[in-house]
């Protein structure tokens, strides 16, 4: 199936967009991978191999880290430290995914990657409304009411750490003054990326493998006994595809929301890495040796914004 759709495009900045907006606005299909429904280019439906999908989550783990380190060189404000550690947890969700969909645990794969786009959703939410210190006092608040909760119950041992001076009287003003954020609705963020099929056919669609579903378990059973099935079952690539594209969204999204500046080298990385997916070219990874170079002779790959 083709689909005649838009290219990557590059702001002045060096920044990616997905079109020639933020975004596309075009029909999905679950079936397909993510990268058609992004509109890289016209592509018919071809996934790779599974070494080369292993491949770019190894080079992506390589970037990310190389990113959290470029970030804990500059003082980090609040707004920085939840866009790295974003990067962060992508990374280890990524790493997390590969490592479900080699034991065949395929369901909690795609949990987790539900939980991938939960995180895009958030930040494209948090970042467009600058509610960076409004989600930080709210998490605070939300983690010290179940702490107090643990304490608060004889039958359970409190073993949660002590808070220093500090936090004990940010908690204290946040219980007297609860936050008022609220966590986003991913289909409302979603459209207001113009992407709603990465709601109804990404994270609405692995809500099924994320609450229980009657036939939950079929696969399983046959890849634990090894009793042949009369159901042929797909072998679920689809996951690492979409994972992986859906990694190189919050990467792309922490890189321009970010108060850094961030080279040009950058977004060719992640640019060649999505059209890797389609044709299997491997100009990224040529790409990410310079940028491990550079980054290895302690040469800057990003700058304060003047």
């Amino acid at each position: 199936m083709c689909l005649t759709i838009n290219q990557l495009t590059r702001q002045s900045n060096g920044q990616i967009t997905v079109g020639c907006r933020s975004c596309l606005t075009i029909l999905a299909n679950y079936n397909l991978p993510l990268i058609v429904a992004l509109g890289i280019q016209e592509v018919s439906l071809q996934y790779r191999k599974f070494d080369e999908y292993k491949l770019m989550q190894e080079a992506v783990d390589g970037f990310c880290g190389i990113i959290l380190f470029s970030f804990a060189k500059e003082e980090s404000e609040i707004k920085e430290l939840i866009l790295r550690n974003s990067i962060a947890k992508a990374s280890m969700s990524l790493k997390g995914i590969f490592a479900q969909w080699g034991i065949k645990n395929f369901q909690d794969g795609w949990a987790m990657y539900r939980n991938v786009l939960d995180r895009l959703f958030h930040i494209e939410h948090i970042a467009q409304n600058n509610q960076f210190q409004d989600f930080d006092d709210w998490s605070i608040y939300q983690q010290a009411i179940k702490q107090n909760l643990v304490k608060g119950d004889n039958r359970f041992q409190n073993t949660s750490p002590p808070l220093n001076e500090k936090m004990k009287v940010r908690v204290k003003e946040l219980l007297k003054n609860k936050p008022k954020w609220k966590r986003p609705k991913a289909e409302d963020v979603a459209k207001s990326m113009e992407m709603d099929f990465l709601y109804k056919y990404g994270f609405d669609m692995a809500t099924m493998h994320t609450h229980p579903m009657s036939d939950d378990g079929t696969q399983d059973f046959h890849s634990i006994t090894g009793i042949p099935s009369d159901e042929k079952f797909p072998d679920q690539i689809a996951l690492l595809h979409n994972s992986i594209l859906a990694v190189t969204l919050i990467i792309q999204n922490v890189l321009n929301y970010s108060s850094l500046k961030w080279m040009n080298i950058m977004w060719d990385f992640i640019e060649q890495l999505r059209l890797s997916l389609n044709d299997g070219n491997k100009d990224y990874g040529v790409t990410f040796v310079k940028i491990a170079n550079r980054f290895g002779e302690q040469l800057p790959l990003c700058a304060k914004n003047a």
